[in-house]
């Protein structure tokens, strides 16, 4: 049955690989190409995804990336089989076979899976490291380092799978894994983050993973800022918004947008993306942002709230008060364009990155009528706003339920399989309405993580629970 679905799968990303030819872009894919020409840590962003594509680089080829993202988005697939399969009993395949559907037919995973984004490699690493926890009911110290290794990968394609290393930890420790494993992991953390660290430190003159937290900080809170309540320094209201509260746009415009309060600090021109992040700026933005916060708290949290709540949205999408800082608008194109030009990363411009990069035109060439079939496909199979809340819920529901009853099992008992999907899926999908903006492809990953954890809770709740997990060196 599995194998018949995944075949399925297979076709529509063949489908997209024969329509659009060789990829679908965003503005962000272009900076992602740049730094991969020159390699070098980017102050925007971590620079993981684009050491992919310096990976990639001699295939001279952005087919060939899209077509690696594809089988990514395959394989997250099977790992939700078969650790749904392992974990929560074998004598039900179809239900493991409903927990891997979304990520394999939702047409806005395969629209990603077909753009130059760290998005869909960021969800496969993640899902991959809870694979590796999840797969066999004892942690290994082995297993351990390479769930590690894995989440400090996904951290450095993008800041937010920061998140999952204290939740890997606190999974270990929760079900005694012992402190050999937990060892393990630390340093299978520690040795990618501190050469990365180093390497950035190198170039930009003190380590870290990336730059300008001051500046995503402050452009969050931007949307809600009342300078004339708060009476920043002059050095910091320079940075404040030229619109009065309650006209301002999303929190993406305070950056990118041509009016931006970042490109008018004294001293400090901007020609390329890079400039808005450097470090003077970001110390000033983050202490505005900072004074926001401690001023303000109920209104960020009113802020970070709606925005969450788009999560909600029937349609996915960005929002509807975004900026136009997006290509493709996160749908199949059905009008051809010219890419845009211009200095993204000090070197070449942007035409010029991706012709060296595809030895070729880079523009999306149309095929039909397999793009036509795709645009159809889109407009409807994709896992609406709505859908998701309801696996959050019902994640959340099975999960307190097994609470209820653990507390009537042995005390030394583990937590079922399904917690750390669940933690994870969560955080992923609060942190960036909190430190940055809404973005329904920010929850991508979400969805996977979700589907593992409500299909193995509701496994543990109708008394198919797993073996419990062992302690580390017990028989």
């Amino acid at each position: 049955m599995f194998l018949a679905v995944l075949a399925l799968a297979a076709v529509f990303r063949a489908l997209t690989v024969a329509g659009y030819s060789p990829a679908v872009w965003f503005e962000d894919s272009f900076d992602y190409v740049g730094v991969a020409e020159r390699m070098q840590p980017y102050p925007v962003r971590p620079s993981g995804y684009s050491l992919l594509l310096w990976m990639l680089r001699p295939l001279h080829s952005f087919t060939a990336v899209v077509v690696v993202q594809h089988l990514m988005g395959l394989a997250m697939g099977v790992m939700v089989y078969v650790v749904v399969r392992r974990r929560a009993g074998r004598s039900h395949p179809g239900w493991a076979v409903l927990a891997a559907v979304p990520v394999l037919f939702d047409a806005y995973q395969i629209f990603f899976e077909h753009a130059v984004l760290s998005d869909v490699p960021f969800a496969f690493l993640t899902v991959a490291a809870v694979t590796v926890v999840l797969w066999s009911p004892r942690v290994s110290p082995r297993s351990a380092a390479a769930a590690g290794a894995l989440l400090a990968a996904a951290a450095l394609t993008r800041s937010t799978g920061l998140v999952g290393l204290p939740l890997l930890a606190g999974h270990l420790l929760v079900n005694r894994c012992g402190a050999r494993t937990l060892v393990a992991a630390a340093a299978a953390v520690a040795i990618p983050l501190g050469g990365y660290a180093a390497w950035y430190g190198s170039w930009h003159g003190s380590p870290a993973l990336s730059g300008g937290s001051g500046v995503w900080l402050w452009a969050r809170t931007m949307p809600i800022a009342d300078c004339e309540r708060i009476r920043p320094p002059a050095d910091e209201a320079v940075l404040c918004p030229p619109q009065p509260v309650g006209a301002r746009p999303s929190s993406p415009y305070f950056i990118w947008a041509d009016w931006s309060p970042l490109r008018r600090v004294p001293g400090h021109p901007v020609a390329v993306p890079a400039d808005l992040f450097h470090p003077e700026i970001d110390g000033r933005a983050g202490r505005l942002a900072r004074r926001v916060l401690f001023a303000q708290p109920l209104d960020y949290l009113l802020l970070a709230g709606r925005d969450l709540g788009r999560t909600l949205n029937w349609k996915r999408g960005p929002s509807p008060h975004s900026p136009s800082i997006v290509y493709n608008r996160y749908a199949f194109p059905n009008t051809h364009g010219p890419l845009p030009d211009g200095v993204r990363v000090p070197g070449a411009g942007v035409q010029e990155d991706l012709r060296a990069y595809e030895d070729g035109p880079a523009g999306t060439r149309f095929t039909e009528p397999a793009a036509e079939w795709m645009r159809v496909y889109q407009s409807f199979v994709f896992l609406p706003g709505p859908i998701f809340a309801a696996l959050v819920a019902g994640a959340l529901l099975t999960r307190a339920a097994l609470t209820l009853r653990r507390r009537s099992t042995p005390a030394d008992r583990p937590a079922p399989p399904g917690s750390l999907p669940l933690t994870l899926g969560l955080a992923l999908a609060v942190a960036p309405v909190a430190v940055t903006t809404y973005d329904s492809r920010y929850w991508l990953p979400c969805i996977p993580l979700m589907c593992l954890a409500l299909a193995l809770s509701a496994a543990g709740l109708a008394g198919r629970a797993p073996q419990p997990l062992r302690a580390d060196g017990e028989d």
